[in-house]
């Protein structure tokens, strides 16, 4: 029975990963949208599922975007709809404008009527096809202008299909729409040797990125301009919700170290770079504090502590991010949550006190977040002076 169930959740996870991946060029995209949009136009309710199935099987479309194109025939929209398309067809007929009333039903209801209603289907409907499909195709060519950096992200989350859906979506849109994880490679901040240290990993994104990178480079579909990744890192996790690094750990196996433990009391192994990104507004003043300066001690000389946070003096745009930082802790669960935010000058004092050269920049582009990260590098070790030998 157990066999069964595990079989059934394969075979709908793997349907689910079929319609959100197949037919993902833009040409393909955007045939699915004006399909959907056509079969929309459509008076025929109650099939339009049906119909997108099968055409977009004919067309080699994902049928999943056809059928959500499909819905431009919205539940208070169709009656106005169906009503337009009848009076186009009257009215490319030479007719006048039809009066709706109750003496007029028969009218309505005569098989010119359904002529009426079938020529202004296929007028009203190839327009707004046409239009939606075109847009399509220009917005999907624009966000494809990169297709070695949407490999990159795909790669990336592959290694979370066994996980669940839920995971794999997560990561496939933290990737696409969080700026700092493809800026540490393509920005160049880590070292090519050394371990990796990331304090609050959640899932183990960015080993994930780090690995799909090694992977792509090998292969030549590296996206061109960006510095070599990192080949010779080893991936040290440290994650404090169970289920969270539990599916870091599946996702990634034995590529990585996943612990979970409270960042607080966990032990800290020595690190040549060492991640903070999106961690400190959680922890009391005195707590975060205390992290950072127990992640500088465990910094190996020359190593680098990367820290993004909000910054709080950033006037509207740290007002968006706290907003959003408080609705996803109440999906999570967390009704009364409570951040301590600094400023990006107070995060730099902090890390200059602990004896790191830190250097600030925004992190937040593309979005409306104030978020800056703080590269603070540890002194290298000094170079061992000989004296000349004495004549």
């Amino acid at each position: 029975m157990k066999w069964k169930k595990e079989e059934l959740t394969k075979g709908l996870r793997d349907l689910l990963y079929r319609l959100r991946t197949e037919g993902t060029s833009p040409r393909e995209q955007a045939i699915a949208v004006a399909l959907g949009a056509f079969i929309g136009c459509t008076p025929i309710y109650g099939s339009h599922l049906f119909l997108c199935i099968i055409f977009a099987r004919l067309l080699r479309v994902n049928p999943a975007l056809a059928y959500l194109a499909a819905h431009v025939s919205l539940p208070g929209l169709w009656p106005f709809l169906t009503l337009a398309e009848l009076e186009t067809g009257r009215r490319l007929r030479g007719e006048s404008y039809l009066h709706i009333h109750f003496k007029s039903l028969r009218e309505i209801i005569s098989w010119q009527a359904m002529i009426d209603l079938s020529i202004g289907t296929l007028v009203i409907g190839g327009v707004v096809a046409a239009i939606l499909g075109f847009f399509t195709l220009w917005a999907t060519r624009k966000r494809q202008l990169n297709p070695e950096i949407a490999a990159l992200r795909e790669e990336s989350a592959r290694h979370y299909l066994d996980t669940g859906m839920v995971h794999w979506e997560f990561v496939r849109g933290k990737l696409r729409h969080d700026p700092i994880y493809l800026s540490l490679l393509s920005q160049g901040f880590l070292p090519d040797e050394g371990l990796l240290l990331d304090l609050g990993c959640g899932r183990g994104m960015i080993f994930a990125l780090l690995l799909a990178a090694r992977d792509l480079y090998v292969r030549d579909l590296y996206p061109p301009g960006w510095p070599p990744p990192p080949t010779h890192l080893t991936f040290h996790g440290i994650e404090s919700r169970p289920k969270t690094a539990s599916a870091a750990r599946q996702a990634l196996g034995a590529e990585a170290v996943i612990e979970t433990a409270d960042l607080r009391s966990a032990e800290l192994p020595t690190a040549t770079v060492i991640l903070l990104l999106d961690v400190l507004h959680y922890l009391a003043p005195a707590d975060q504090e205390a992290l950072l300066a127990k992640a500088v001690a465990a910094l190996a000389p020359g190593g680098i502590l990367l820290l993004r946070d909000a910054d709080a003096a950033a006037g509207w745009r740290f007002a968006a991010t706290r907003l959003q930082e408080r609705i996803s802790s109440l999906l999570r669960g967390q009704l009364r949550p409570r951040f301590h935010y600094r400023s990006a000058a107070q995060w730099q004092e902090i890390l200059s006190e602990l004896g790191l050269a830190v250097d600030v920049q925004p992190m937040g582009t593309g979005t409306p977040y104030a978020n800056v990260l703080l590269a603070g590098r540890r002194a290298p070790p000094n170079p061992i002076v000989q004296s000349a030998p004495v004549s």
